[in-house]
């Protein structure tokens, strides 16, 4: 069989396209990642036999290290995509200590017809028995006739029952309407073998059934004629204008009013893009917030068929958001939700929402349309998961941005996403700088030529030009063009106060940190990185409020404790600094807080801990990366100068990104009358 004839699989209301890795449910795309996609493919290909975790995972996961969890975690997300109850599978059945199975039954089918029955066989002997003819045995009608329609550009039924010698049929089912061709054959894509096999029937019988269906379908077309506007099912017929009203603040909370207006705002600019939609622009919708606002008068006013109305109640790290869809025409609520989220999951409130609209509003769109629509939810997902910057968050935000460009190759922001992840990949140490960034870089660069103004991907390549190239003037050339195309994007703020403070211009790095804060009040990466910034310019107590205030929020939000450490040990109170280094450890296992932790031990006169945590970095380096630059700052407290530059020597090779705090890190403060570092300064692009 050709490696070029298209390939699927069927189960239930599912169908696996393996040429284009999609998995639809009925018609519908289904949102997975390659990730759960590879895994999904994998337990089908081995129905009813267990496949053991560590197969998956060299499967899935080849040329990379992963720890069970991911596994674990993404057969919950394919589980969800299924709508399976863990408890009650349908689908996949875990096999305790050692693999999943698939065990519902599956048929392979090959775009020239042929079929592959792997879980029918009862069914086809039973069909045999009274018989009827099986789909294998009778290739050449229900399955020629899907293979019809899989490879027609229009032929629709005509086409189909022309290639069965019969043209009077051919142009009776033509006349009556190509619906009718597709009506029968969804029902033997759902198994429902009822409909199909009229094709079976003897010519005589099948003509007459089909005459019968022609008066049927007449019937119900002029129920839709007088049904003034109704579809078939009797439901009313498609939104094609929408106005987003601003959401109601049920509390008193401050954050919850920029929550309200930040959903308000998402949601209109995920319902613009779609084609057959007219929504009115938050210019217009804006002038009813805070009023009391009657929704058929509103959506009189802007002249629309629906209109959006929601509330947001905040309880604690908590959102509950409620929307409701109004048909204005017939004074009903076409839909209705609520929806409970971590703050820190916002995103995926407006993901939620917007998909559930989308659905709701019965608009017709291609199969193209769908592909753009979802392309864009998978993007924000990616974002809501880079957000989290997790060594786990980021690897999924990895999948979510790739399988966009999977289903969209031209989605510049997509691309600028995965140029994130894999900056923040080396941020945190998960990858070292020379295999992160210069697939970060190719990323920025893509994401660039499809869009040139887009503001995240300035921002993304002005990161690697000032962490990775050492090339200040381009830097902040990227970072200003990145504010200037969308001055509200929070990130460029945040990561040109960086460089600014890299460069001891202190006021102005604050006041962009602080810019990033107001632009994201219920970040906690925005208000750590204030804190951040706020140590390193020696404004100690600011920075411990920033940190409180966070750990009000999260306790186990490790960042804080990172910097509330650090800020502990520059003021020296050693015991508490080690206390929330050996806390945020604990929470993040990151090699760069067991640094920090080292060096708190030896800047306190604990050298034997000190040369411990020395030990236990340099055993982390065949699993991590250790960056030479943090252990160069414990090799300093201890007083071992001609180590500490050894250390930075290997972090100037290796592109180290925290060589860019040389000048304004306390850590190396004992360094800077040694008669090496100017030169080191000069290297790295930090001399005057």
């Amino acid at each position: 069989m050709s490696d070029q004839t298209r390939h699927f699989y069927e189960f239930g209301r599912f169908r696996i396209n393996t040429a284009e890795r999609l998995l639809l449910r009925d018609s519908d795309i289904v949102s997975v990642t390659p990730k759960v996609f590879d895994i999904l493919l994998a337990l089908v290909e081995h129905t009813g036999r267990i496949v053991e975790k560590d197969d998956l995972m060299k499967r899935v996961w080849p040329d990379t290290f992963v720890e069970e969890g991911s596994l674990t975690q993404n057969i919950s997300l394919l589980r969800k995509a299924l709508g399976e109850n863990p408890n009650e599978p349908q689908y996949i059945e875990t096999v305790s200590r050692r693999g999943y199975r698939f065990v519902a039954s599956v048929s392979e089918i090959w775009e020239d017809g042929t079929e592959v029955d792997n879980g029918r066989r009862a069914a086809s002997a039973v069909a045999v028995e009274s018989g009827v003819p099986t789909a294998r045995e009778d290739s050449g009608n229900i399955r020629a006739v899907e293979r019809d329609l899989i490879i027609s550009t229009g032929g629709g039924a005509a086409a189909a029952m022309a290639r069965s010698d019969d043209a009077g049929e051919a142009q009776a089912i033509s006349d009556s309407g190509r619906g009718l061709f597709d009506y029968l054959l969804s029902g033997f894509r759902k198994k429902d073998r009822s409909i199909p096999f009229v094709f079976l029937l003897k010519r005589h019988q099948r003509t007459a059934m089909i005459a019968l269906v022609i008066i049927i379908a007449a019937i119900a077309a002029a129920a839709y004629l007088n049904g003034r506007g109704n579809a078939l099912d009797g439901s009313a017929s498609a939104i094609e204008s929408i106005a987003v009203l601003p959401f109601v603040n049920d509390t008193s909370d401050p954050d919850a009013e920029y929550i309200n207006d930040r959903v308000t705002e998402s949601l209109i600019n995920s319902l613009s893009k779609l084609p057959k939609l007219r929504v009115v622009p938050r210019s217009l919708v804006i002038s009813y917030k805070g009023r009391n606002v009657d929704p058929q008068k509103a959506g009189r006013e802007l002249n629309v068929q629906a209109v959006l109305t929601g509330r947001v109640q905040r309880r604690g790290d908590t959102l509950s958001v409620q929307a409701d869809l109004i048909d204005l025409e017939n004074v009903s609520q076409i839909w209705g939700q609520h929806y409970d989220r971590k703050i820190a999951d916002v995103l995926l409130v407006e993901e939620d929402i917007s998909r559930d609209i989308f659905e709701n509003l019965r608009l017709k769109l291609s199969l193209e349309e769908q592909k753009q629509l979802e392309a864009y939810r998978l993007y924000l997902k990616g974002r809501n998961y880079w957000n989290k910057r997790t060594p786990e968050g980021l690897q999924l935000g990895i999948d979510y941005f790739q399988q966009a460009i999977s289903i969209d190759e031209g989605y510049a922001p997509a691309y600028a996403g995965l140029a994130d992840c894999y900056n923040m990949l080396v941020v945190y140490g998960v990858r070292p700088p020379k295999d992160g960034f210069p697939e970060a870089k190719a990323a920025a660069l893509k994401a660039l030529e499809i869009d040139e103004t887009l503001a995240e991907a300035h921002t993304s390549l002005a990161f690697i030009k000032f962490r990775w190239d050492w090339d200040r003037l381009e830097a902040e050339k990227e970072f200003l063009a990145a504010i200037k195309h969308r001055p509200s994007y929070a990130s460029a703020h945040q990561w040109y106060s960086s460089y600014l403070l890299a460069f001891e211009r202190f006021d102005e790095a604050i006041a962009e940190a602080k810019r990033t804060q107001e632009l994201e009040p219920l970040s906690l990466i925005a208000r750590s990185h204030l804190a951040w910034i706020l140590y390193l310019s020696g404004r100690n107590d600011a920075s411990i409020a920033e940190c409180k205030k966070m750990l009000d929020v999260d306790p186990n939000f490790f960042p804080a404790r990172r910097y509330l450490g650090l800020v502990y040990e520059q003021m020296g109170r050693y015991e508490e600094a080690i206390s929330e280094f050996d806390k945020a450890v604990k929470l993040s296992g990151s090699p760069l807080v067991l640094a920090l932790l080292g060096h708190a031990y030896a800047a306190s006169g604990k050298t034997a801990e000190a040369r411990r945590i020395l030990a236990e970095l340099e055993q982390l380096k065949g699993q991590k990366y250790v960056s030479p630059y943090t252990i160069a700052a414990i090799y300093a407290a201890l007083g071992s100068p001609d180590q500490a530059f050894d250390q930075l020597e290997k972090a100037y090779e290796e592109r180290d990104i925290w060589l860019m705090n040389l000048k304004v890190d306390p850590v190396l403060g004992n360094l800077r009358s040694d008669s090496r570092f100017p030169d080191l300064l000069r290297r790295v692009g930090l001399a005057p």
